[in-house]
């Protein structure tokens, strides 16, 4: 279908338009002209001065007089009079026909976007929402990510083990000028909120290897255009971010890109197959092998997958992992710095495993978008999705009894 340039006498429905002090933006398909009934709010309907309605919706304000006369601002000019300059850049996401979903469970032709050069971005977890606008993380979940943060910190601390928490930028970060109306990154999004709240040794905890990953799209692409996770030279970012930031790891030990073996394969893509499209042929840049053994191998992800690795040398580093499918590409990279790795399929942290363990090393891994995108109460504003860390549930989580096998065993002082 043709491309209509967006213009001061595009109806937003059959009985009211933009005002005509209105500048739009940016071109969109016919078929993505979103009407006013099909716009959900963000927030709650507000009333405001002079009984006009808003609608706060993706850092955007529908504005509708008594008279049925709509007009679209940012939310900063709603009420400065009718005077004030208006300007919509077209949000794809939030148009008719695609909705956010929960999660991978979700995904499907209505959570699929199609951006430049046929890369494709999806609405799982609120995503967009999420980096793009400045209300995603209510106060109460700001609250409890950063407690939680904070207590696993301490908990680590006190017992002599090095906390990371590797946060992986979703592809929406890294190639935002990709998307439809190419927005721009929020400074006030979740990770950016969490930050400014955390203590200085929270802050220097926490990974976020974003600049890494967009300035290295100038040699590779580094998040696949088509699946939800990171290329292999994306991997290979996220890895050398994490092992730089780690005291156990020299720095002269850590992979340099010359290190890498590339190949050339067809990869389905996680996104590509809900959207019922084809393969597509991707680069690979990959560790070379490292010698190890799995103790433990896990089955599927979906039920709280646990992996045990042993490598050859047992004087380096123990490492316990609570990670996301995100972390797969970066075991042949770790296996190499660390005698051991214990690793669990989950945001939450279990301590009962890190007491179990004994690691000189705990890494939690996750996405960006893991950190708003559940609800926690009627206040539209109040998302947030903090982890819910046990103090003993890894068995019955896992279905896995601890020590796991070849965990390091207590000492045992013999009865006198």
């Amino acid at each position: 279908m043709q491309d209509l340039k967006l213009s001061q006498d595009l109806k937003l429905s059959q009985n009211s338009k933009l005002s005509q002090n209105s500048k739009l933006s940016g071109d969109l398909k016919l078929s993505d002209v979103v009407t006013a009934p099909e716009w959900t709010p963000w927030g709650q309907p507000r009333r405001g001065a002079e009984g006009i309605e808003t609608a706060f919706h993706h850092r955007l304000v529908l504005i509708r007089d008594a008279g049925g006369v709509a007009r679209i601002a940012k939310p900063c000019e709603a009420f400065v009079g009718e005077g004030a300059r208006v300007e919509w850049s077209p949000m794809l996401w939030a148009l008719s026909g695609k909705r956010p979903g929960r999660g991978a469970g979700d995904l499907g032709r209505a959570q699929v976007i199609v951006g430049a050069n046929d890369r494709l971005f999806t609405t799982l977890n609120w995503v967009c929402e999420q980096i793009f606008e400045d209300g995603a993380l209510g106060a109460s979940g700001l609250q409890r990510w950063v407690g939680a943060l904070e207590a696993r910190l301490a908990f680590c601390q006190v017992r002599g083990v090095v906390y990371r928490h590797l946060v992986v930028p979703d592809g929406h970060s890294i190639c935002a000028d990709a998307l439809p109306g190419a927005p721009r990154l929020s400074e006030n999004r979740p990770l950016r909120r969490i930050l400014g709240a955390a203590s200085p040794a929270l802050r220097e905890a926490i990974v976020y290897p974003l600049d890494a990953l967009v300035d290295g799209r100038a040699q590779e692409e580094t998040s696949l255009p088509h699946d939800v996770h990171a290329t292999g030279w994306g991997a290979y970012l996220i890895y050398q971010a994490l092992a730089t930031s780690l005291p156990t790891i020299a720095p002269t030990s850590i992979l340099t890109p010359d290190d890498l073996r590339v190949r050339s394969f067809l990869h389905a893509g996680d996104v590509a197959r809900a959207a019922g499209l084809t393969a597509r042929r991707i680069t690979m840049h990959e560790a070379p092998p490292a010698p190890h053994k799995a103790l433990v191998k896990g089955a599927t992800y979906r039920t709280h997958q646990v992996d045990v690795l042993e490598g050859e040398n047992p004087a380096l580093p123990r490492l316990a992992m609570f990670r996301t499918s995100n972390a797969t590409q970066l075991f042949p990279y770790l296996i190499r710095h660390f005698s051991r790795i214990a690793a669990v399929a989950s945001t939450d942290v279990f301590y009962d495993l890190i007491e179990s363990e004994r690691p000189d090393v705990v890494v939690a891994e996750m996405p960006e978008r893991y950190f708003a995108s559940v609800r926690l109460s009627v206040d539209a504003a109040d998302f947030g999705t903090p982890p819910q860390d046990q103090t003993d549930a890894f068995e019955s989580r896992t279905g896995h009894a601890l020590p796991l096998p070849g965990a390091i065993r207590p000492v045992q002082t013999p009865a006198p």
